[in-house]
């Protein structure tokens, strides 16, 4: 299971990758994502871990997540509980075109999640709220770069 969008921003896709990709400031564009902290001595590489603090309704959470990709200025990738562990993957893409950078935000289930952890009606109402979410982030990341 997968949910994608896309946005042209008129900005350069090195610029973009890092501010993506510099997730303490992940809370200026997302509707649920309120900032991150990096691991002491953490950055985005491959390997690496911070934990985002979220806030859905009046439900707030932390996340710990690993990087899984960070190919600047192309791909940034994270995974809540890791590689080894997760089940879904939040990714970025970056690709020159006409007009700027169109900059794709994905969010892919990987694994089923454990029954006995998320209900089934759950999954389907995250899907739902992250179609939303990411939408709005993608359009707060374009309003902010073309600043």
């Amino acid at each position: 299971m997968q949910v994608v969008h896309s946005v042209v921003i008129d900005a350069p896709a090195e610029a973009l990758y890092d501010m993506v990709a510099d997730v303490t400031r992940m809370g200026e564009w997302s509707p649920a994502c309120v900032g991150a902290t990096w691991d002491d001595g953490a950055g985005p590489t491959v390997g690496s871990w911070f934990t985002g603090h979220n806030k859905i309704g009046d439900h707030a959470y932390d996340a710990r997540c690993e990087i899984t990709a960070a190919e600047r200025p192309s791909t940034i990738a994270w995974m809540q509980a890791g590689k080894d562990e997760g089940f879904a993957e939040w990714r970025y893409s970056f690709a020159p075109v006409d007009g700027g950078t169109e900059v794709t935000e994905s969010w892919s289930l990987l694994r089923a999640f454990p029954s006995d952890r998320v209900p089934e009606d759950r999954v389907q109402m995250m899907i739902d709220n992250f179609g939303n979410g990411i939408r709005q982030t993608l359009d707060t990341l374009k309003s902010t770069a073309e600043a």
